[in-house]
């Protein structure tokens, strides 16, 4: 309870800073040992074809995580102001440009829309080639929930083991 009562008005406590510390890197992991594993299993229990198609929903899962992860921080910065209006100069009182965004507005709402369009397009040619399970590559597209499951379970156990 003292970090929260020293704890500024709308800032993270120190205790949930460190808890939260790294869950990026540890989702990402989760998402390439649930990949491989899931890979594996699929191959032995369905054949060739149901292993590729978990490991291309997989890829897609992990791309799909990796644009999501970029479009929110995109968000953030626009909401915390990075993106505000531009600055004025102390000298003469005149406005200058912002500084380039990297992935503004537009180039966010792109890249949203391409990866859903990419995902339809790639389930398109699954269906009609047959070369691998549409089945298959549909549970690949889940792996990013499975991994986000996996560091919540962490961070419960963690919360748990530390009270």
């Amino acid at each position: 309870m003292p970090d929260e009562i020293h704890t500024p008005p709308g800032a993270i406590p120190a205790r949930e800073v460190e808890l939260l510390a790294g869950t990026e890197r540890r989702i990402s992991r989760a998402m390439i040992a649930l990949g491989v594993v899931g890979t594996i299993l699929c191959a032995v229990w369905g054949g060739s074809q149901w292993g590729i198609g978990f490991a291309i929903g997989a890829a897609l899962s992990a791309l799909n995580f990796r644009w999501m992860k970029a479009a929110v921080q995109a968000l953030a910065d626009a909401a915390t102001g990075h993106w505000a209006a531009p600055d004025r100069n102390p000298a003469s009182g005149a406005a200058q440009s912002p500084p380039p965004r990297r992935g503004g507005g537009v180039g966010t709402a792109v890249r949203f829309v391409f990866r859903y369009a990419l995902i339809a397009l790639v389930a398109y040619a699954i269906f009609l080639s047959s070369l691998a399970s549409l089945e298959a590559f549909f549970a690949g597209l889940f792996l990013f929930i499975a991994a986000i499951l996996a560091e919540v379970a962490r961070q419960i156990y963690g919360a748990f083991r530390n009270a």
